[in-house]
This record gives structure tokens, sequence and C-alpha cells, in this order.
């Protein structure tokens, strides 16, 4: 006699039978299996690396007019500075990812920091340009650091102190981002330009000390998951790297140049390539397959539109602030005013990790709260558009940035972790960041090229109807983003959640990450005035 199937029991499907044997349907807090004998010294370790990391990350835009006059190079040849920087962390953040998924983490943190260290020390002993852009692409590692930092507390802090531990140190990325800059600016402005690379030698190699002596030797409990593709991630570093200096490079050398076209064609040629070798590789660094998925691969998108809209403004909001008086528009702020315009952004960012969870549930999940941030964005640009008129304005809309980045960023690990297992969600999440980074690229160099083209012959000033100009097809590409958004599956019915109940503690610590971390990388390769 058989028994008759219940029906209020679901069938266990083979990706059910693998999330199980994954993990995912481990209760929420639940992750480690081992908890740190005192959390909160751990705890204010992980913060003060996060705060190191976000200070050194905005140290490079102040800075870069007294190294050009210092060095006998021009400003096009010191933002270099800041493209290495840009290049090292886009192309090392993925493997960074995939090193630290697994129980060797503290190792990899090290590592990264001692890369920073390193490069802190050989920027701050340079006299020569050349040893100074080795110093600051080793600096730029610590970009991917601070997934690991967080991965570290997720699997040692005891579940009563998670949630609060998660968000303490996700404040802290945006607070340290937010007063970096203005540090940067002060040091800009009373010291000689070496100073800042031996206060960030001096902190990085304090974190190494702190993290060694607290962290302990295994700071996960998950096996490694086979051997990394090194490969994989030199073809990767390969093919992203061309593409970001061509589109950072191709005002000054000319978008029909034969370098620029010779970069983009290397570029493609090792991107395929590598996604030819993902799609064969039994331990891949990128599981592209699951980028398929409708919400990955909408999620993929709005960070590309997203990122371009945002760091396009950025961008115009530097050059206008920084621009002289003379031209009528301009507000000649120094390196330190600068960054109190720029300061509002990471408050801006900090509330929208906070109002995301309240807000969230009642906009109908991430597809709402995705739309709700990509319109603040497009608002705030344009509303700079219309009235770019005095420095309130513009940090107004650094803090109407900073609430839409925010919101977008913390929505999109939502919609990547309802669609991918368990294990692929850093890896998935990193390769967003990446595409978010490449976005920011193109707005940056579209921006650039905007105010390039109405600048008046013998001028070195552009128009201010460049600026209006430039505003509004950020705006505009803003408003794309939030079509792709609409393209979202409907949002659950009421009661039901949009991710397993045993992901959710997963879910809330990535919008975390993902909001606060939005405000460390708002620095671009063509955020200085020329």
């Amino acid at each position: 006699m058989h028994a008759k199937p219940n029906p209020a029991r679901p069938a266990r499907t083979d990706r059910t039978r693998r999330d199980e044997r994954s993990g995912a349907h481990q209760q929420p807090g639940a992750v480690a299996a081992h908890t740190h004998p005192r959390p909160g010294l751990l705890l204010g370790v992980l913060i003060y690396c996060g705060l190191v990391i976000a200070v050194i990350g905005t140290l490079g835009t102040p800075l870069i007019p007294l190294i050009a006059d210092a060095q006998h190079v021009s400003l096009s040849d010191a933002q270099w500075l800041l493209t290495l920087t840009l290049l090292t962390g886009a192309a090392s953040t993925p493997l960074l990812g995939r090193l630290g998924d697994g129980p060797h983490r503290r190792t990899v943190l090290l590592a990264g920091l001692g890369t920073v260290a390193a490069g802190s020390l050989l920027a701050a002993t340079a006299n020569g340009f050349t040893q100074l852009l080795v110093g600051r692409g080793l600096m730029g590692v610590g970009v991917g650091l601070m997934p690991l930092a967080l991965a570290i507390a997720r699997d040692l802090l005891p579940p009563r102190q998670l949630a609060a531990g998660i968000g303490a140190l996700s404040i802290t990325v945006a607070t340290g981002a937010g007063l970096g800059y203005p540090l940067s600016g002060l040091i800009a402005e009373s010291f000689d330009y070496h100073a800042g690379f031996w206060v960030a030698a001096v902190l990085t190699a304090a974190a190494m000390a702190a993290v060694l002596a607290v962290v302990p030797g295994r700071a996960s409990t998950r096996a490694a998951r086979g051997p990394v593709d090194l490969v994989g991630a030199l073809l990767f570093a390969a093919g992203l790297s061309p593409l970001l200096v061509a589109l950072s490079e191709g005002e000054s050398w000319g978008w029909t140049s034969p370098r620029i076209i010779a970069l983009f064609g290397a570029g493609i040629v090792c991107l395929v390539a590598w996604i030819m070798l993902e799609l064969h590789s039994a331990h891949p660094l990128v599981e592209l397959k699951y980028l398929a998925a409708r919400p990955v691969l909408i999620a993929d998108v709005c960070a590309i539109l997203a990122g371009f809209g945002m760091f396009n403004a950025m961008t115009l909001i530097n050059r206008l602030a920084q621009a002289p008086t003379s031209t009528g528009y301009g507000f000649g702020a120094s390196p330190a005013v600068l960054g109190l315009v720029i300061l509002p952004l990471a408050v801006g960012t900090v509330l929208a990790s906070r109002w995301s969870r309240w807000l969230g549930p009642r906009t109908g999940g991430g597809r709402g709260l995705l739309l709700v941030g990509l319109f603040a964005v497009a608002l705030a640009e344009f509303g700079l558009a219309v009235r770019h008129d005095h420095l309130v304005e513009l940090g107004g809309a650094t803090f109407l940035f900073g609430v839409g980045i925010g919101l977008a960023f913390a929505a999109m690990p939502g919609l990547i972790i309802g669609s991918v297992p368990p294990h692929e969600t850093g890896s998935a999440t990193s390769f967003n960041q990446v595409l978010r980074t490449v976005g920011g690229s193109v707005g940056s160099a579209l921006g650039a090229a905007m105010l390039a083209a109405h600048t008046p012959a013998g001028a070195t000033e552009p128009s201010n109807s460049g600026y209006t100009v430039a505003f509004v097809i950020a705006g505009g590409v803003g408003v794309l983003a939030m079509l792709a958004a609409l393209a979202l599956p409907s949002s659950p019915r009421a009661g039901e959640p949009a991710v397993p109940a045993s992901r959710q503690a997963e879910l809330e610590t990535l919008q975390e990450e993902a909001a606060d971390a939005a405000a460390s990388g708002l620095v671009m390769a063509d955020d200085v005035e020329p």
C-alpha cells in the first residue's frame, strides 16, 4: 500500500537538496561553529580595519595637485595614481573574495593589509614618480579587503551580537570614507604629500598587528571549495584593465587613437577568453551560469547604470566645486572645503543603510527599494541640472546621492541572494561590485568628455551649459536604470518572504555591506580639476 503524497509538503527539488548540502537551511545566526572568546575586542579590531581601509581609499584625490607640482608632471599624468588604484582594486576583488572563501580568511586579510602597507611605504619614500605609481597601485588592493573583515565578523561573533556588530562595522566603512576626504584635504593644505602616505603606512601596520593579536588563525569553519582559478583571475585582470585604462584615458589620448582602439580590442579578447574558461572550469572564479537568472541579470545591469550615473555626477560635482570663481559658476573650493561638500554623501549612505530594513517591506521588497534608490539618484542629478549656484546645493545633492546609492545598492544583494546558491553569494555580489566600477568608469569618462566638448577654443574651463547637459545625461541614465528595475519579477505576496527565512540573516548583512561600501568607492580617476 502506497502512502498518499502530502500536498502541504513541497517537493524536494534538486535545488532544495543542493541547498541543504551547502548549508542554506541552517538557522539564522548559526554561521559559526565557534565564537570568539572576546567578541567585543574582535569587533573593535575589525571596526578599526574598516576605518583604515576606507580612509586610505579616499587618500589620493586631494593630493594629486600637490604631487603633480612636486614631481613636475602634468595633472593628467598624476591622475594615473588614481587610475592604478582603480585597476588593482577592480581586478583583485574577485580573487580576494574567492581566496577568502574558506578557513584562511585571516591569512588573506593580513596579506592584503601587508600589500597596502608596502604600497604606502613605497609611496611615502618615493623620490620619483614611477615608485609613487607602484606604491599607489599596491594600495588599491585594500578595496577588496572589507568583505573579508565582514565575513570574519559573521563567522566569529555570537548570534546575540551579530546584527549589532555587523551594523557597527558597516557604519565605520561609510564613516571612514566621509572622514577620509576632509582628512586628505587637510593634509594637502598643511603638509607635504608624503605625510599622507606615512599616515597610511602607520595606520595599516597597526591594523596588521591588531589582526595578528586578536583574530584567530582559522577565522572560518567553512571548508575550502577547491583550487583557486588563478588562470581565470589573470585573464579577468588582463581583460578588465585595458578597458578601464581606455575609458580613463580616452579623452586625453583621443577615442579613435590607435592606443585606445588597441586597448579596447585587447580587453575584449581577454574577457571573451575568460568567459570561455569560466564556463568550462571545474572551480571557476565566478559561476557565470548563475548570472543569467533574471533578478541577478537585472541587478548587474542596474549596477552598471547606477554606477554610471553616480560617478558621472560625482566627477561633475568635484570639478564644479574646484572651478575658479572667475568662471562665473565655480566656487574655487580648497581640498578641505571640497571634503566638506562630499561629507554629506557618507551621512546619506549611513542613514540609507538603516532605513533600508524599514523601507524595504513597505515598498514591495528589493524591487521597490531599488526603484526608490534609483529615483533619488536621478532626482539629485536632474536637480543639479536645474540649479548648481551655491555650495549648499552641491552638499544637498551629495546627501541625496548618498541616500539613493545606499538604498539601491542595499537592494541588489537581496536580488542576488535569492537566485544563487549560498556558496556563490560572495562571488556573485563581488562581480556586481566590479560591474559597478566599470559603469562608474564609463560615467566619469563621459562626464569629462561632455565638459571638454563645451570648452570654448583657447579656454581652460568649460561653459556652464556643459555641466547642465552632463547632469541631464546622468539623470537620463538613472531613468534607464529605473526602467530596467521595472523588469524585475513582481514582489511576493504580503507576509511571504522574498528569500528563504534561513537566509534572512545573510541578506541583512549583505544589505548593510552593500549600502555602506558604496560610500568608500566614490573616488574615480577623473575627480581632479585639471
